[in-house]
């Protein structure tokens, strides 16, 4: 399954009627991970009035809380965002210092929403392809040619020693495409060994 997330962590801050909102959103590998930075968060702001939070993790599991302010107007609305922008394996924790003036419940839902959204235009989205990871030996009279072939592809690694070894990624629904352009390329020469599969980011 392919799916977009935060790449790293962003912070954005967002004041209204002297209530300051700090908005700390993040990509993360797994709901456990995700969790996990929601109580380094809440930590990090232990004296904040609220640490407000939602998170997206792959294969559907999710979580918010409201962190005591009225039901509905705080957690709920961080993770509707989070689901419109079509993001997984991501949290996002909005932060509340209380300015004295009461929002009201629609206020509220409005501040955090607005504080969430600016945190994520502020992020860095990537898209992540379940891929193969790949290993292909190439001759270095013949490596300019597979670079070109490699040109839309993350590479890792390249390790020159005989021949040279270049490690990337390839994602799964472009095995075999990509299989029969090095196979004309090379007149089947090259051999592609696949060693793993992950999820592997592809910067939009």
């Amino acid at each position: 399954m392919d799916y977009f997330t935060v790449d790293g962590e962003t912070r954005t801050t967002y004041e209204i009627n002297r209530s300051i909102f700090i908005a700390t959103v993040r990509g993360v590998t797994s709901y456990n991970d995700g969790i996990e930075f929601v109580k380094r968060i809440s930590s990090e702001f232990s004296d904040a009035t609220h640490n407000c939070y939602a998170l997206v993790a792959l294969g559907g599991e999710q979580k918010f809380s409201d962190n005591g302010e009225p039901q509905g107007t705080a957690g709920q609305p961080i993770l509707q965002v989070l689901k419109k922008r079509n993001l997984t394996n991501v949290a996002c924790v909005v932060t509340r210092y209380f300015g004295g003036i009461k929002l009201g419940a629609g206020g509220l839902v409005a501040a955090y929403t607005k504080a969430t959204c600016d945190a994520l235009d502020n992020a860095k989205i990537v898209e992540k392809k379940e891929s193969y990871v790949c290993e292909i030996k190439v001759s270095y009279a013949d490596l300019g040619f597979l670079n070109n072939l490699l040109a839309t592809y993350p590479v890792f690694d390249r390790k020159y020693e005989n021949d040279v070894t270049v490690t990337f990624a390839l994602p799964i629904g472009s095995l075999n495409s990509f299989t029969e352009k090095v196979n004309e390329t090379f007149n089947g020469k090259l051999k592609i060994e696949t060693k793993e599969k992950k999820h592997i980011d592809f910067n939009l």
